[in-house]
């Protein structure tokens, strides 16, 4: 039996609004809530009929099992983000307090408050209203602020020592060549929860890692515990298969702790052995040179579930991203790691943001413990995940003035301290003015959201390029938003789709832009909507609704973002297909591996055609000829190409009279 064992509770909320503020003052945390309703946990009330502009106080009440024999462990409840300020009580003693962050995990201990074998009232208090001190600030920030216990709640029971996080590195060796010599290096550190161990008590760690299931390495070692931290040493790991966002190889790593030869607690952690770095202005992922196409998503935005989103509901919208060929994106928000793990195991690299947007205008010093705080909640917590593959720790806040360029450089000075690998950047709105004093220039990675001919008004945009690029040219840049926001802009979806070609063919033009992130996969839901009242709050921004109904947009990024383009002809004798694949060389541009394609005659899958495509590098192509029926050259053949991920590439149906008609015209 494992010594970690983790309770979801779900089930069996009883939840009610406190808008005249006597909760505390009546102690409601005393005993079970009067005038309650029962609740689903994850749950906001901002979805709710009567409740949708509701911000303030609310309460949350549960019973608590704690069987007997769970006397002596040490117990944990772990809340994966309650928006936003939140005060927890066991048997009406207070337990602890988190604040400030609506988006990032905590952990409180109840030990010294449970009463195993007896009945135990768990409430919690929650407050959504706006706040001068918290991130985002104020009533400044794009999305929705629905409050709530907004993700899951889970209770952890272990032994009397227990792990509260781990951060693994896992580092890849190359020869200098640059090619994968099959090796990799895993090292790092566990954080022990405070209470239950001695700084000078001697403890066990075993580390096992697993691929696929099975061991490859074992590791056991007594540690000597300094500052409630154990070190992992470093192991080396043979025949090592690289994380990319088409092989999202995993480990797994089982981390147990020994405490007089018993085990205490158990976690697993899983990672991936993947680089990326850059070279002067390109982008490298696993030393090689990649241009890659994205979307942004503003998760919470279906009416009916909000924040609340199931893991069915993120999953929905992630496979949509996946779908449109988009390989990367952004969150102005912290997530929650159930859609980080999907991520890791589907191949979509991730730049995860602290909610510093827009205000204040000009941070400083009085907001930067706030920030370090979202910082190192975030971090710690997603340290592992190998799609993270950037911090940011702004947007939009006035990034042409001084002393936002040194506050960004403060905090990013804290972020390097938690995590060293990764790059840590800011988001600007303003480097088109005066590129060389924007605090963009401060992140690793050169991150402008492109409004030119909306928001930024009608400027030469490779005239702003040029000027991006000279300022800094050793640095990628990459387009973080661009897109269209209706309805403070007229045009509708043509216009959308005209912005998507535009600018997406003058971006392949410079090659210092390393990636595209097109801004946004769905209208969405927000405080500040133009569109729309209560939960139907919206922008609409997106290539699909919020109901995530596709859009004529969305099959043009799907096309856009397509690493690969298809030229079909019939051969000569008009008895095969000749098909020429050709790989992307400007935006995307990567290498392709592992991809298959299916033609089907007839109609009948037993006519199915599998062909594995060979491996190319940007800018090859492949040249194959299929045989076909008599029926098939009127019927048409249907085709498919899919990454080795099994996400669709590109797919439709092939008719030898269409194919002709569209040489004929290209002939003329």
């Amino acid at each position: 039996m494992s010594s970690r064992i983790m309770t979801p509770l779900a089930e069996n909320w009883h939840f009610r609004t406190d808008p005249d503020g006597i909760g505390i003052k009546k102690q409601w945390y005393l005993s079970k809530l009067e005038d309650s309703k029962r609740v689903k946990v994850p749950h906001t009330w901002n979805v709710e009929e009567g409740l949708e502009e509701y911000r303030g106080t609310a309460w949350y009440s549960y019973d608590l099992e704690i069987p007997a024999d769970w006397d002596g462990k040490m117990l944990r409840l772990q809340f994966n983000a309650a928006y936003r300020d939140a005060t927890v009580w066991l048997n009406g003693i207070q337990a602890g307090q988190h604040k400030h962050s609506g988006y990032t995990p905590f952990i409180i201990d109840i030990t010294d408050l449970a009463r195993p074998g007896a009945e135990n009232l768990l409430t919690v208090s929650v407050n959504n209203e706006n706040s001068d001190v918290a991130l985002p600030i104020k009533n400044s920030f794009d999305w929705t602020d629905d409050g709530g216990l907004i993700r899951g709640v889970s209770l952890i029971v272990t032994g009397e020592a227990a792990i509260d996080y781990a951060n693994v590195n896992a580092k890849p060796l190359f020869k200098e060549a640059g090619a994968n010599d099959n090796r990799g290096i895993l090292n790092g550190q566990i954080k022990l929860c405070e209470r239950g161990i001695k700084a000078d008590r001697q403890a066990v760690l075993k580390v096992t890692v697993e691929h696929e299931g099975k061991p490859i390495a074992l590791e056991e070692y007594s540690a000597c515990v300094s500052d409630g931290k154990l070190h992992i040493n470093d192991i080396m790991i043979d025949q090592v298969k690289l994380w990319h966002f088409d092989h999202p190889h995993l480990y797994d790593i089982k981390l147990e702790l020994m405490l007089d030869d018993k085990s205490s607690d158990e976690l697993t952690v899983h990672i991936g052995f993947r680089e990326i770095t850059t070279d002067g202005s390109k982008l490298l992922l696993n030393r090689e040179p990649v241009r890659l196409m994205g979307v942004e998503w503003m998760p919470g935005s279906h009416p009916d579930k909000g924040m609340a989103e199931t893991e069915d509901d993120l999953i929905r919208s992630l496979k949509q991203i996946k779908h449109a060929n988009c390989v990367i994106t952004r969150f102005h928000w912290q997530q929650d790691s159930i859609l980080l793990d999907w991520c890791d195991r589907n191949g979509l690299l991730v730049q995860e943001e602290i909610p510093h947007w827009q205000q204040p205008d000009e941070p400083d010093e009085t907001l930067l413990p706030i920030s370090m705080q979202h910082a190192e909640e975030m971090v710690v917590r997603h340290y592992n995940h190998p799609c993270i593959y950037a911090w940011g720790i702004g947007n939009e806040v006035n990034g042409q003035s001084p002393k936002t360029v040194a506050y960004m450089k403060k905090l990013k000075s804290f972020v390097e301290i938690l995590d060293s690998s990764r790059f840590i950047n800011y988001v600007s709105n303003s480097v088109h003015f005066e590129p060389s004093k924007d605090a963009t220039g401060a992140g690793d990675l050169l991150m402008w959201n492109d409004y030119i001919g909306t928001w930024h008004g009608e400027l030469d945009e490779t005239a702003v390029i040029s000027q991006i690029r000279t300022a800094y040219p050793e640095k990628p840049l990459v387009v973080a938003e661009y897109g269209l926001c209706e309805p403070a802009f007229e045009g509708g979806d043509p216009r959308r789709i005209g912005i998507l070609e535009q600018k997406t063919e003058e971006y392949r033009k410079h090659g210092g832009i390393a990636a595209l992130i097109f801004f946004s996969l769905n209208d969405y839901r927000t405080q500040m909507g133009e569109e729309g009242d209560g939960r139907l709050r919206q922008r609409v921004h997106g290539t699909t609704d919020l109901y995530g109904v596709p859009k004529p947009s969305y099959w043009k990024l799907r096309e856009t973002a397509s690493p690969l383009a298809l030229q079909v002809e019939w051969a000569e004798q008009a008895e095969a297909l000749k098909l020429t694949l050709l790989v992307r060389s400007d935006i995307p541009s990567y290498s392709v591996k592992g991809y298959r394609m299916t033609l089907e005659q007839d109609g009948t899958p037993t006519d199915l055609i599998r062909i594995e495509i060979p491996d190319l590098s940007a800018g090859e192509e492949w040249i194959t000829e299929i045989v076909v029926s008599a029926a098939a050259k009127t019927k048409g053949v249907k085709f498919e190409i899919f990454r080795p991920t099994g996400f669709s590439v590109m797919n439709g149906c092939l008719k030898q009279n269409e194919i002709n008609h569209l040489r004929e015209a290209k002939h003329k």
